[in-house]
């Protein structure tokens, strides 16, 4: 087992060590100096390589330019044309977690976690975890084996320079100091065993709770390997359609859009998304934190009227508004030439025959029209002559308007007074009033 886990346990081996910044400073300098002058190295298994010096350097949520994103990269590029919508609720039957338990070979083979003399252990690992919220620091000891750091084919690039290089006082010593951050040297011991096992159960050292840790060390410790087998993981987890996942790796990978791992897990993402999207609420993280550019490729795929049927279509771009409404992220200019270009009223079925219709989905159709131009409205958004009838503002606001004109024309029974009533305050005044001027001809040509 690792020699130390709690300070109660073994008080020698966690401490505070606030004060010992010189016990290995020196030496490391000169280590980091070297690794990072190795700014590429390759695995001879995996022609992927990695610059340790952007491990740590993402951009946030807020500083993704989202044009940019519609205009250069494509969420779709490798995924399938058509996609199966799920039903809401829908789990498949065979849902379960990717990784599952390791055989009893590769458990035999978890040498690192026997004590240092049944081991045999070579080689000595400090892990320092930093905390952000406290200058306290603390450390832990794991005895491990130079072979499986920096041999084979999960060999680590990071122990592969360290170890074959005799400049360092570490190779003397038999140790080298890591420091990480608090989460990740939590999942320290998952990584060793991922290093340890048998290449057919390694996999099963990844899971939801460790995977961004895993991908973390991969990176830091040059072990492109393990970075393709997250992947692996990954792609296998949304199979199981579980949106709180999804929704992580959504907001994970949104970071960087242009980074590998990126995309191939966003097109996956997507698909899954469309897949699911009669399941995803309105209040959901999964809806806060999809970027527009995906959610116009999830509704282009989602409302395709061809295989969807009109209620499923009408469901959907009511979500299509709600996000509309709660994300400000979404400009009038990207309205206009994402939003609005796959028209709302082919979606609702605008010019669909009137067997087809029933009071029930005039209603609706009525208040998802009514709530599109209530957001024209609140966003200031303008609407006459400033973009193409072809697919912007103009067009999706004519729409609607057909859209409430149906109500009046195709309604066995007369609106509500509340519906009425909304119908006159939510949109802008201008459409109100072509509305009325229409209801008037209606009137005057009903009389002769």
């Amino acid at each position: 087992m690792v020699d130390a886990v709690e300070a109660n346990e073994a008080p020698n081996n966690k401490m505070d060590i606030d004060n010992d910044a010189n016990a290995s400073g020196g030496d490391m300098q000169e280590k980091d100096c070297f690794i990072l002058e190795q700014e590429y190295v390759e695995d001879d298994d995996c022609d992927i390589s990695f610059n340790m010096e952007e491990v740590e350097d993402v951009p946030t949520d807020d500083e993704l330019e989202y044009e940019y994103e519609i205009d250069h990269y494509d969420y779709w590029d490798h995924t399938t044309e058509t996609v199966e919508m799920k039903p809401k609720g829908y789990k498949p039957p065979d849902a379960s977690p990717p990784s599952q338990k390791m055989g009893e070979d590769s458990t035999a083979l978890l040498l690192w976690r026997e004590g240092d003399e049944r081991s045999f252990s070579d080689w000595t690992i400090k892990v320092v975890a930093e905390t952000e919220a406290s200058e306290k620091k603390t450390e832990t000891i794991y005895n491990v084996h130079r072979f499986a750091l920096a041999r084979g084919p999960k060999k680590c690039g990071y122990f592969e320079a360290l170890l074959q290089s005799n400049c360092f006082s570490e190779n003397s010593e038999c140790m080298c100091t890591v420091k990480l951050p608090e989460e990740i040297a939590a999942h320290f011991p998952d990584f060793l065993d991922y290093l340890y096992a048998q290449p057919f159960d390694s996999k099963c050292a990844i899971n939801f709770e460790n995977w961004k840790s895993m991908r973390y060390l991969a990176n830091y410790f040059l072990l492109p390997r393990l970075t393709e087998e997250v992947g692996d993981f990954i792609e296998a987890d949304m199979k199981n359609y579980d949106l709180e996942h999804i929704a992580d790796y959504i907001s994970e990978f949104n970071r960087d859009v242009s980074d590998d791992m990126s995309r191939r897990i966003l097109p996956e993402a997507t698909a899954a998304c469309a897949e699911m999207i009669l399941s995803i609420e309105a209040d959901s993280k999964l809806l806060s934190i999809i970027p527009p550019a995906m959610f116009r490729k999830i509704m282009s795929t989602a409302t395709s009227p061809e295989y969807v049927s009109l209620e499923k279509r009408i469901g959907v771009t009511s979500l299509l508004v709600t996000y509309l409404e709660q994300n400000n992220k979404v400009d009038e200019s990207t309205f206009a030439n994402y939003f609005c270009r796959y028209n709302v009223g082919p979606v609702l079925g605008l010019h669909i025959g009137k067997d087809e219709l029933n009071d029930a989905v005039l209603v609706s159709r009525a208040e998802i029209a009514l709530r599109w131009l209530s957001l024209i409205k609140r966003r200031g958004w303008k609407v006459d002559g400033l973009y193409d009838t072809d697919g912007g503002i103009d067009s999706s606001v004519n729409d609607c308007e057909w859209i409430l004109r149906d109500l009046f024309r195709r309604s066995e029974t007369p609106p509500s007074f509340e519906l009425m009533e909304r119908i006159v305050k939510e949109p802008p005044s201008d459409i109100v009033a072509r509305l009325f001027r229409e209801s008037l001809k209606r009137e005057r040509s009903s009389d002769l």
